[in-house]
Parts: C-alpha cells; sequence; structure tokens
C-alpha cells in the first residue's frame, strides 16, 4: 500500500490546492505530483481533474476519499498506540524470581541498573516456580530466574548453575556436629518441610518415594523463610537449596546425601520475542553476577551457556542412587 501517496491525496483532496497540501507537507510541488501520479498509476484510475485554473476530484476520487482518510486516521491511530506501547517497555522492566534467588543476586544487580537506567522502573514478581512460569507465559514478566522444569511449548530455557538441597538444623541439635548427614540419619527428629504443592517440596517428595514416610513431617509450610524460621527457633530440622538458607549462628548447614538432591537454575523467557533494550542490559548483568556469586557459580554449570528451545528440559534435578 503506498501510504505516502495516500497522505498526499487526502491533503490536495482536503486544500484544494497542490500548492498549499505541498506547503502543509514541507514538499516541492513536483515531489507532490509525482506523488499523486504513482498513485493514479498503482490503483488504475484518475483521482483528479486538472486545468490551469481549477482541481477537482473525479467520481472515482470522490468516492475514494472518505474511505482513505479514515483508513490513514485509522493506521495513524494503531502506530501511535504502538509506539505508546514501546516507550512504556522501554520505560519498565519485569522480572521473575523466585525468592531464596532474588535475596542473593537481585539486590546489587537492581542497584547497578538503577545507575545505568535511571529512569527505568522495575517490576519484580518473587513467586514460587509454577506462577512465574505463567507470568511469563502471559508477557507479565519478561524474564524469570527460576527452577528448570516443566517449561511451557512457548518458552525456552537457558541453564546457569545446579544447587544442592542441604539439611539446615539447630545449633544446639545432636546432629549440628555432624560433618555430614544422610536421610537415615533424620529419622525420628521433627522436620519442617515446605508444601509438596512448590517446586522444593514436589522434588523431595520424588526424590524419596516411600523413604519419605519413615520421617516425622511435624511442619508444612508455604514458604522457605518460614521453615528456616522452625530451624532458627529450634523446633525443626529442614531441607533445602543452599541458597535459600541464609547463615547464622542459631543453625548449621549440612551436606545430605543417600539419596542427594539437585536442582538446575536458569532463566526463562517468551520464545520468539527479543527483549526490549533495558531488560536485556538487566538479564547480562544478572548472568554475570551469578557467574562470579561465590555459592551460585562454584561447582555449578556454566553461567554464559547459549538459550536452548525446551518443552521440557530434562535434569531438572539429578539424584544419587537410594
Amino acid at each position: 500500500m503506498d501510504v505516502a501517496g495516500l497522505e498526499a491525496f487526502i491533503q490536495i483532496a482536503e486544500f484544494g490546492s497542490f500548492r498549499r497540501a505541498a506547503e502543509a507537507m514541507r514538499l516541492s510541488q513536483t515531489a507532490l505530483s509525482h506523488r499523486i501520479r504513482k498513485l493514479e498509476e498503482d490503483v488504475g484510475v484518475t483521482l483528479f481533474q486538472r486545468t490551469t485554473r481549477s482541481l477537482s476530484l473525479t467520481r472515482a476520487g470522490q468516492e475514494f476519499f472518505p474511505e482513505a482518510r479514515d483508513a490513514l486516521m485509522r493506521l495513524s491511530h494503531l502506530y501511535e498506540n504502538l509506539r505508546r506501547e514501546g516507550r512504556q517497555a522501554r520505560e519498565k522492566v519485569s522480572v521473575g524470581c523466585l525468592g531464596s534467588l532474588g535475596e542473593h543476586f537481585l539486590p546489587g544487580v537492581l542497584r547497578e541498573f538503577r545507575q545505568r537506567y535511571p529512569l527505568v522502573s522495575v517490576t519484580v514478581f518473587d513467586e514460587p516456580a509454577a506462577a512465574l512460569r505463567e507470568r511469563v507465559a502471559s508477557g507479565e514478566a519478561q524474564f524469570a530466574l527460576t527452577i528448570l522444569g516443566a517449561q511451557l511449548w512457548t518458552q525456552k530455557s537457558r541453564a546457569l548453575f545446579e544447587e544442592d538441597f542441604v539439611a539446615a538444623v539447630p545449633a544446639d541439635h545432636p546432629l549440628a556436629d555432624r560433618e555430614a548427614l544422610t536421610w537415615a540419619d533424620l529419622v525420628g527428629y521433627p522436620l519442617a518441610r515446605v508444601a509438596t504443592t512448590t517446586s522444593h517440596g514436589f522434588m523431595l517428595s520424588e526424590s524419596l518415594g516411600t523413604f519419605g514416610e519413615k520421617l516425622d513431617w511435624a511442619y508444612e509450610v508455604q514458604r522457605v523463610n518460614m521453615a528456616v524460621c522452625f530451624v532458627a527457633n529450634g523446633i525443626a530440622v529442614t531441607v533445602l537449596p543452599r541458597l535459600a538458607i541464609p547463615p547464622g549462628p542459631e543453625l548449621r548447614i549440612l551436606p545430605i546425601s543417600a539419596p542427594s538432591i539437585r536442582r538446575t537454575v536458569g532463566i526463562i523467557a517468551r520464545d520468539g520475542e527479543p527483549l526490549p533494550r533495558p531488560a536485556q542490559h538487566l538479564q547480562r548483568m544478572l548472568l554475570h553476577a551469578i557467574a562470579h556469586h561465590p555459592k551460585g557459580a562454584a561447582g555449578g554449570m556454566d553461567a554464559q551457556l547459549s538459550w536452548r528451545d525446551d518443552a521440557t528440559t530434562s535434569g531438572s534435578s539429578s539424584r544419587s542412587s537410594r
């Protein structure tokens, strides 16, 4: 469609003059005449009757004018709406992040990001993995740092590192002096677990199988910080990903095996949709922070792996034989 020709046609029809239309469009009359001639050649009809003294629309031009004007107006509105959405996308970044990961990586990254983009606001969805998948799928979150698992087919994933589940015991607990634990060591002690409807709880339940029935799950909570609170107050032991447990004198963190349980942490985003520039920069800064984090990258996976399309990411948790 010859948009430039349509605009020229409408301006001439409204002004009733090539000269006045050319002035309004800041074009020479020669350039304007060229646009009209090209438009008439494209549509195959004459739109204006021209004499040395008058200018008028032909019958075809009269029928075409209101439709062309309305169409160009609608196109202009669509274009402006798209531009406005583009500006808003450039001025706002939305990211999803598991709370246990965000506490370690986001504060420093966001501080630096704010220095580079002081006018860009950031929305952080600190929610469970399932909710983050939905946020990314709907476009509410441009990307998310989360546990990789069953991504939606419209999403791509990027594995960053693997993280062990570890035991957290009260500092005065009978097991606190051990260097390492097995799951069998926890039999008989009250445990706090995150609900099995969460990714953490599901991974523990799936990994332990029937052995989990031998354990005293005295408490079930919805958030990892509550499980850690129970340990700090001496009422339970818990098993969580290492980064989910803050250090403190009131608890000890011990490796646990038989079985060993790991989670794969990565970034998910919508497939086929490039991120706006600020979101790209925030993602790069986050990857850099993870690659250089003493706990996140040590012994884990390369934080510079390329994107891979993934309907279902295999290896979301790896387990030793029981």
